[in-house]
């Protein structure tokens, strides 16, 4: 799954991601049902708890703009009900998720992780709008995102990082110590293989810049993670192999008891 090259979308960054009212909706989820029965079944029965009317509808508009639950994206919800905790979700969720919202791919693993790696301690609106400025001038979207609208993607694409536990403030967002949970992580390698089919492809992919995580630091995890025995990792010189105990992605889910 590689992110989809689709115009950029200030509607999808205004709006975020609704990640617990997402997992809200998949916790019940009706698997035996049409996915279009799902769909309408969130606005019958309020399964996200939603406030307002108006708030569902946009809720169930963003998520249909958002994932594609007749293709990859269903796995979100096979996690859900098989009871991930909602932080193990989290980050598998904002991983399928950006792969259909190019501005958010590029606001967390270009920008953001270029601005950590700088030694950037705190960023602010400002310079989230001057980033977005940029992205709508390279891609000629000025004329449609006036500067009202700028700030509004900025300000938004920020507190996407709060919820996503990356940033913490309210004004200006200050780095955490983020450090991916080990469900999600072996997800990520599972789901990256299957992709690559290569290491050194898994452990230099772009991916791991959605949280922030360098491939140096992730080579440390994967170390961590051989000497406890859960999977096996080699690293000498230039030469890199990794071993997982599952055959894929699919065989890893199911694994997953309830």
């Amino acid at each position: 799954m590689k992110v989809s090259e689709s115009r950029l979308s200030s509607f999808l960054a205004i709006k975020g991601l609704f990640v617990e009212a997402t997992f809200r909706a998949f916790s019940a989820w009706d698997l035996k049902l049409p996915l279009a029965d799902n769909k309408r079944l969130i606005v019958t029965r309020n399964t996200v708890a939603a406030p307002s009317a108006g708030w569902l509808g946009q809720f169930v508009k963003t998520l249909n703009r958002r994932l594609d639950l007749s293709g990859n994206d269903a796995v979100l919800v096979d996690l859900v009900q098989r009871g991930w905790h909602l932080e193990d979700w989290r980050p598998v969720y904002l991983w399928h998720a950006c792969h259909h919202d190019l501005l958010l791919w590029k606001f967390i693993s270009e920008w953001l992780f270029e601005q950590r790696e700088r030694g950037v301690v705190v960023t602010t609106i400002q310079a989230a709008t001057e980033f977005v400025t940029g992205v709508a001038l390279k891609a000629a979207l000025l004329d449609e995102w006036n500067a009202s609208t700028r700030r509004r993607v900025a300000t938004s694409l920020l507190r996407t990082t709060v919820e996503f536990h990356l940033m913490r403030g309210r004004a200006s967002k200050e780095f955490t110590s983020y450090r991916l949970p080990e469900r999600s992580l072996f997800y990520m390698l599972y789901a990256l293989m299957e992709r690559e089919n290569n290491t050194r492809k898994v452990i230099e992919a772009d991916d791991w810049r959605l949280f922030l995580m360098t491939s140096g630091e992730l080579e440390e995890e994967l170390l961590r993670l051989h000497q406890f025995g859960k999977l096996r990792f080699e690293r000498a010189g230039s030469f890199l192999e990794l071993t997982l105990p599952c055959e894929n992605t699919e065989e890893y889910v199911r694994s997953l008891t309830l």
